[in-house]
């Protein structure tokens, strides 16, 4: 019998496109957004797209200036489009964003002044509460000098609203030849979620040899179907109890992941403390925000 989130998987998957054509990378001066400038860079080979770097100030500067002023080497401008960020980032990074088809921002979680410990960067938080479709946020870890992508972690909740960030992810990982792990949380305490068509771990379990089982594989063939992974992409489900946030965090950094997929549908709330917050702080390497 077909499943009930079979059609409208088929409908999804045709018309939906997860091209990268451009990619926004906003500097400042600091270290900390160089290294999100090679994120940047590695990611626009996979993708074969144009890398815009944004930086700040009004005037247009040619190769050579820019060089000098944002401290940068010949390669790392090599093929790159020039763009003053101007008096308002935020407000440049968002109207680049509606100009410039199929758009991703690549920044470094500092960017702009951080007044407050353990905070995100002004520009950052601006950013971020324009609600961009797709942007990977990068710490300032020094392991990521010689990015590569190889190892692949999706946090999934079990909900539909989750889905959108499965078939991003899985072209990713092909296209890097990297290997995906879903990892799904099962919060004690946490409320069950209402949406249709949610599928979370299971919370009472009489037979434990036939449930598990019978979820873990209907949880995989949905994420596989969505994604359409491809045969060479090894792909396994994780499936982990306690907090949200601390838990892929923590596998991300214990299993040398070295992007973090989620997505999110709330709006962003600087002095919020909230589960996504916690995976951008304490992963240890990029993370992508769908």
């Amino acid at each position: 019998a077909m499943r009930d989130w079979q059609g409208p998987v088929r409908d999804l998957r045709d018309c939906r496109s997860y091209a990268i054509d451009n990619i926004l990378v906003p500097l400042d001066l600091s270290s900390a957004a160089k290294l999100a400038l090679g994120v940047a860079r590695a990611l626009a080979q996979l993708e074969n797209a144009t890398l815009h770097i944004l930086y700040p100030g009004e005037r247009p500067l040619v190769a050579h200036e820019a060089g000098k002023e944002l401290r940068l080497a010949d390669e790392d401008l090599q093929g790159a489009v020039l763009d003053p960020m101007g008096a308002n980032p935020s407000e440049t990074i968002t109207r680049l964003l509606q100009q410039l088809p199929e758009s991703l921002v690549v920044m470094s979680t500092e960017t702009g002044d951080n007044r407050r410990r353990g905070s995100l960067g002004a520009i950052t938080d601006a950013v971020l509460a324009a609600c961009p479709a797709r942007i990977v946020l990068v710490p300032p870890e020094k392991k990521l000098k010689q990015w590569r992508l190889k190892r692949v972690l999706l946090a999934h909740d079990g909900t539909p609203g989750a889905d959108i960030a499965i078939a991003p992810a899985a072209e990713l990982a092909h296209r890097a030849g990297a290997e995906v792990s879903a990892v799904h949380i099962a919060a004690r305490n946490a409320p069950r979620p209402t949406q249709p068509g949610s599928l979370p771990a299971p919370r009472y379990v009489d037979q434990p040899h036939h449930e598990w089982p019978a979820w873990a594989n209907e949880f995989l063939e949905r994420m596989l179907a969505l994604g359409q992974v491809a045969s060479n992409i090894k792909f396994k489900l994780l499936v982990a109890g306690g907090q949200p946030g601390s838990e892929v965090a923590h596998l991300a950094r214990n299993s040398d992941t070295d992007l973090v997929v989620a997505a999110w549908h709330d709006q962003w709330e600087p002095r919020r403390e909230g589960a996504l917050k916690t995976i951008i702080r304490r992963s240890g390497c990029p993370v992508l925000l769908i």
